[in-house]
């Protein structure tokens, strides 16, 4: 096992702020059978940033069919690289790939999850929404009240990323007690559910395909009272 440096819970330490559960610390304490790491992407990542640019694209449509003005094209310029700003920020800044390294111990197992941003990202961002939100009150005085649509929309993003920072999430799952293990092929996943679910324990394992069988049939044999359920879809498995 690799050494690490652990920060008091919810401590900011180096410009990122950590999170750590109860299970996490009890199981720090066990000696680690093995680890890995593993970088995921989220369910409908791209979706969801699609679609945060389509309502800067749908509002730039709307300036271009209803407005009055006869220079309309500064804040449709504004609000179609608000939108390819939006799509880049969603994905790679509020839904980005999330890192993963699991420890597993005789007792449960525990892991870090964080987002892959570099911190060179969000210097960058902070500047450019700023520029955006600029860009949008000066499109306000060339087209007129039509552009605060566009203005508030860089506002929201400027107000979005000025104070992020990277976190880091520290969790664990103990094996004890009852309850399920939800399995989905397709991601080489696999969630830990405990009964009853209002105080029992919850964690996400994901691996990479050669590790798959291993992990899953030391969770099982860890876990002989949890019923296992095969999910047949990434909608269904949650994840």
């Amino acid at each position: 096992m690799s050494e690490t440096t652990e920060q008091p819970q919810n401590a900011e330490a180096d410009g990122v702020n950590h999170y750590y559960s109860d299970q996490y610390l009890e199981l720090q304490k066990e000696p680690v059978l093995y680890e890995w790491h593993i970088d995921h992407a989220p369910r409908a990542a791209w979706s969801s940033s699609l679609l945060m640019g389509g309502v800067c694209w749908l509002i730039a449509l709307m300036v271009f069919i209803n407005s009055d003005s006869q220079n309309p094209w500064p804040l449709i310029w504004v609000l179609l690289i608000l939108g390819v700003w939006g799509v880049i920020f969603s994905r790679y800044l509020t839904d980005p790939n999330q890192l993963y390294h699991y420890r597993m111990t005789a007792k449960g197992i525990y892991y870090t999850q964080q987002d892959k941003i570099p911190e060179v990202a969000y210097t960058i961002a902070r500047g450019i929404g700023g520029l955006l939100i600029v860009g949008s009150i000066i499109a306000v005085g060339l087209v007129g009240p039509l552009a605060l649509a566009g203005a508030g929309a860089g506002a929201f993003l400027a107000f979005k990323i000025t104070n992020m920072k990277p976190r880091v999430f520290h969790s664990g799952c103990q094996f004890k007690g009852f309850g399920g293990l939800s399995i989905f092929r397709d991601v080489y996943g696999i969630k830990i559910i405990e009964m009853p679910r209002e105080t029992g324990q919850y964690g996400i394992v994901l691996t990479h395909k050669e590790d798959y069988e291993r992990v899953l049939n030391d969770l099982a044999r860890s876990l002989p009272d949890y019923q296992i359920t095969e999910a047949k879809s990434r909608k269904e498995f949650g994840y």
